[in-house]
């Protein structure tokens, strides 16, 4: 009895002072402590800056802030010179956390705000994340006719001017001109995008257009404009695409990104390339609606690329950003030739695709695009004069690789969850972009997505981004009236998906006995709340498993797309079972292309017709 007590004293006492003992083994520096107040409206940067500098090489740093407003600038010469200013730049630290304690970082200008590299065991928490006059700006639709638009200006909030005849913003990132690529349509009431509406859907001729000031805060443009929007819908401008991300991180370890909130980032929110393991736990990217906004982030709310480890989000909610809520997947390197016995040339197509010596290389031919026997790579080098690389390797590639070939990194492959998380039809694009070998995870997630929720593709035609996968489940999700603005529409036939659930990569196959590219898809107890038949659209892919699905119809939008519930195209040993089909649900079927209906298994519930294309 005596040493149960004792060892009852001793976890009570380990316990008690745990909390203490983490702290004890940390350097705690507080801003506060540097003279720096919330709300005081100084430039925060000198101070974070001489923080980091005084603790170089501390392991185990943590910098607390105090609830409040936190204002910061970025270097005038970097401004004037188009670079941006990086407030929180770490470099090959340990266990450094920065607690924002709910308070607020409002960023003035071109801006990075934390960028880590080669760090291990980083933790960013309790912050929301903003900017003062954010890179976008947004305009509201008073009238429509076939000679002009007119718009409403906040001048307040989007300083603009009407010079030369055509409309430009004012501000702290000087004059910014409407790129013409990207102008997006939201509903004035629910901030939705609008329905069949994607990317310039007022027509290319209003960036070339004459434009007035009419007084008042109001603007005209004088063309004809592709389509009559009602009163009331909020227009978004782009003046720039891909200009600093602001959460970056590269080649790290070990990163929790934890209850933070990002209204605004000068491209993608977070972004991550090389790093092994990155959880981000209730990240919210979403717009400030308090200010009136509609957009977030100017490109993705979150990137991967080439990573290891798990990426996790639990938690999460996007809303207004420029692109999907989230991008996994690692890049094609084509083939131009083969030099020598162990080399071959190769053409980027992103930035640090170098194979580092060590990774495993998967070579593809461009005609059945199935991965080859890897190879190991002993590093690559720059071609003088040339943006290609010259990439070595430790075994002879006679007979393994051959000019057109596509290179895959077999060792850059992370696994992704993806749960409890609400995609919102508030953002341009996609939800879910993944394309990894390793597990893949989306479960107990709401979706309502403008574009496909879920796009599953490997590219060979346009990003390059790689590659087959192999294990992913799709489980117990609520898609409710996805895909709004897929193919078809206002601008031509390249969409968002081909549905709610779109397989589509690049490779196609040509008859029914085209071996697959993707493998092991699983799509079971999920409800589909749809307006439309297009649920499912999956090309090549082997074991493919739609199952314990309900689909019940709803009438929120008139339905546009294919009238096929499931679109299979060159895919083989399907199963289709016990799904649960509302007898209103529009189609009931299944459309089948380049495969033979025996590849087909159907059990439990009602069959569904298979309609041979």
């Amino acid at each position: 009895m005596n040493r149960l007590i004792h060892l009852i004293a001793l976890l009570l006492l380990t316990t008690t002072f745990e909390p203490y003992a983490a702290d004890a083994a940390r350097r705690i520096v507080r801003v506060s402590d540097y003279g720096l107040q919330p709300g005081s409206g100084r430039d925060a940067l000198p101070v974070i800056r001489r923080i980091i500098e005084e603790n170089e090489g501390v392991r185990g740093l943590q910098i607390r802030f105090d609830k409040g407003r936190y204002d910061f600038y970025p270097d005038a010469e970097r401004q004037a010179a188009g670079k941006p200013t990086t407030v929180f730049a770490l470099t090959r630290t340990e266990n450094v956390e920065i607690d924002g304690g709910g308070c607020d970082w409002i960023f003035h200008g071109l801006m990075k705000p934390v960028r880590l590299s080669e760090c291990r065991n980083t933790t960013l928490r309790n912050v929301r994340i903003d900017w003062q006059q954010p890179y976008n700006s947004q305009a509201t639709i008073v009238s429509a006719t076939d000679t002009y638009l007119d718009m409403e200006i906040d001048a307040e909030r989007y300083p603009y001017v009407v010079a030369g005849d055509s409309l430009a913003f004012v501000g702290e990132y000087g004059l910014q001109r409407i790129v013409p690529e990207y102008t997006n349509l939201y509903d004035g009431t629910t901030h939705e995008l609008l329905y069949q509406t994607r990317d310039v859907p007022l027509g290319r001729d209003m960036f070339r257009a004459r434009v007035t000031d009419l007084g008042n805060n109001r603007v005209r443009f004088h063309y004809r404009p592709a389509m009559k929007p009602a009163p009331g819908t909020v227009v978004v401008f782009f003046h720039g695409r891909y200009i600093t991300n602001g959460i970056e991180i590269v080649d790290c370890r070990q990163t929790r990104i934890e209850q933070v909130t990002i209204h605004h980032t000068l491209s993608c929110g977070v972004f991550g390339i090389r790093s092994h393991d990155v959880a981000m736990v209730g990240l919210d990217i979403v717009a400030d609606e308090r200010s009136g906004r509609v957009f977030s982030t100017i490109a993705d709310a979150t990137h991967f690329i080439g990573c290891t480890g798990d990426i996790l989000f639990d938690g999460c909610t996007v809303s207004g950003s420029g692109d999907d809520f989230t991008n996994v997947h690692g890049m094609y390197a084509p083939v131009a030739e083969v030099c020598g016995e162990r080399s071959v040339r190769i053409t980027p197509t992103s930035r640090d695709q170098g194979f580092r010596p060590g990774e495993r290389v998967w070579p593809l031919d461009t005609a059945t695009m199935q991965r080859g026997r890897p190879l190991t790579s002993a590093g690559s080098e720059r071609i003088e004069g040339s943006r290609d690389l010259l990439l070595h390797f430790r075994e002879p590639v006679a007979g393994r690789i051959a000019a057109g070939n596509m290179l895959e990194n077999a060792t850059l492959c992370p696994r992704l969850t993806v749960r409890n998380c609400r995609m919102l039809k508030k953002n341009r694009g996609r939800s879910i972009l993944v394309t990894t070998p390793a597990k893949v995870l989306i479960e107990n997630n709401y979706f309502r997505s403008a574009g496909a929720a879920v796009l599953i593709e490997g590219d060979t035609d346009l990003w390059f981004e790689s590659g087959a996968v192999c294990d992913v489940t799709i489980r117990n999700n609520l898609f409710e009236d996805c895909y709004t603005s897929g193919n078809n529409i206002v601008d031509g036939p390249w969409g968002w998906g081909e549905g709610v659930i779109s397989i589509s990569p690049s490779f196609r196959p040509q008859d029914a006995d085209a071996e697959a590219y993707h493998r092991n898809i699983r799509i079971v107890g999920n409800t589909f709340r749809h307006f439309d038949c297009a649920v499912l659209f999956a090309r090549s892919v082997e074991g493919l498993e739609f199952s314990r699905n309900r689909l019940e119809r709803t009438r929120t939008y008139e339905p546009f797309y294919r009238p096929y519930n499931l679109f299979l195209d060159g895919c083989r040993k399907v199963r289709v079972e016990n799904n649960a089909f509302e007898p209103d649900f529009p189609g009931h079927n299944i459309a089948i292309e380049h495969m033979h209906p025996s590849e087909i298994t159907q059990r439990g519930g009602q069959p569904l017709a298979i309609i041979c294309k």
